[in-house]
């Protein structure tokens, strides 16, 4: 039996590593190619150059990190505090968008916030019925 408790050692390790190196050789490789895409779209470069931007790994990830950054820059003054406010006036006044956008910015908020507190504790509530137990997220403390 050793040889399967050996196996089973062995999965528990490389199947993590393996999954995550996975999921960010498909993330870099999405960003490069939206990257490149959009490059080739604009037509902003000759097509040997493109080859050779093309061909440097992790270049479109490093671009969104420098965009993200860029970005937090502009909007942590009061004019770009100002362009965020019209841009979520904007999103919340569109159908559709409203209930996707105001969703994902109560969740990023919550992940996000500066006080540290998102998903400290697990916790049990009733859900979807009286009787029926879900594992639920404290995100904030009752006023």
């Amino acid at each position: 039996m050793p040889i399967k408790k050996y196996l089973l050692a062995g999965l528990l390790v490389w199947t993590p590593l393996a999954i995550t190196v996975a999921v960010l050789s498909w993330l870099v490789g999405s960003l490069d190619g939206m990257f490149i895409g959009t490059l080739t779209r604009l037509h902003a470069f000759p097509q040997d150059t493109l080859e050779w931007l093309a061909a440097v790994p992790g270049l479109g990830l490093i671009l969104v990190a420098i965009t993200l950054l860029a970005t937090g820059a502009l909007v942590s003054n009061v004019a770009g505090r100002w362009w965020v406010r019209q841009w979520d006036y904007l999103f919340t006044h569109i159908p559709i968008v409203k209930s996707i956008y105001t969703s994902v910015k109560k969740v990023s908020d919550t992940l996000f916030s500066d006080g540290g507190n998102a998903f400290r504790q697990a916790v049990m509530v009733q859900y979807p019925r009286p009787g029926l137990w879900t594992i639920a997220f404290q995100t904030g403390s009752p006023s």
